[in-house]
């Protein structure tokens, strides 16, 4: 069994995620990692009762910057939501393929084409530069059992790792 829970990934200068409203008002642990620019990838665990949207949008209103909400299932695959300060929003997933295989092919509604576009202009409006092949390819990838997936979207959006 691999990790299922919620990851969100917002950029907050130096306070931590576990300090935001939104994220101490769903009463878990979050395990972060700290990258440059002042973003954190926080691994929240599973999470009852909030929405994905939500969260995403929430992030992006209290941090003023846009931020990701997540929801992995088993490592395999993910549910995402890049929100915007103003409102704006780009649903995708993380390993399409899979997604496709584990619900119903008459509710299935493939993302990723349509929001390839959007992430790219997600990551502009933060102040980013997203590399486009790195982006496509890393959206197709499984969030992994220690996040390595989740780690290539945000290097792939341009949110870099902290220098040695």
């Amino acid at each position: 069994m691999g990790y299922s829970g919620y990851v969100v990934i917002a950029r907050t200068g130096d306070t931590g995620l576990d300090e935001l409203a939104c994220i101490e008002d769903l009463f878990v642990s979050v395990t972060e990692n700290v990258r440059a620019g002042g973003w954190r990838i926080g691994f929240l665990g599973p999470v009852d009762d909030t929405s994905l949207d939500g969260l995403a949008k929430d992030l992006a209103l209290e941090t003023s910057a846009p931020a990701i909400a997540l929801s992995v299932l088993d490592s395999d695959c993910a549910f995402a939501t890049a929100a915007d300060p103003t409102g704006g929003a780009v649903e995708f997933y993380l390993n399409e393929e899979v997604l496709l295989t584990l619900v119903d092919d008459d509710i299935f509604e493939p993302l990723n084409a349509k929001a390839l576009p959007g992430l790219l202009a997600w990551a502009g409006r933060a102040g980013l530069t997203a590399n486009r092949a790195r982006l496509a390819a890393a959206i197709e990838e499984s969030p992994g059992p220690f996040g390595d997936g989740i780690v290539a979207l945000a290097d792939a959006l341009g949110i870099e790792d902290l220098p040695d």
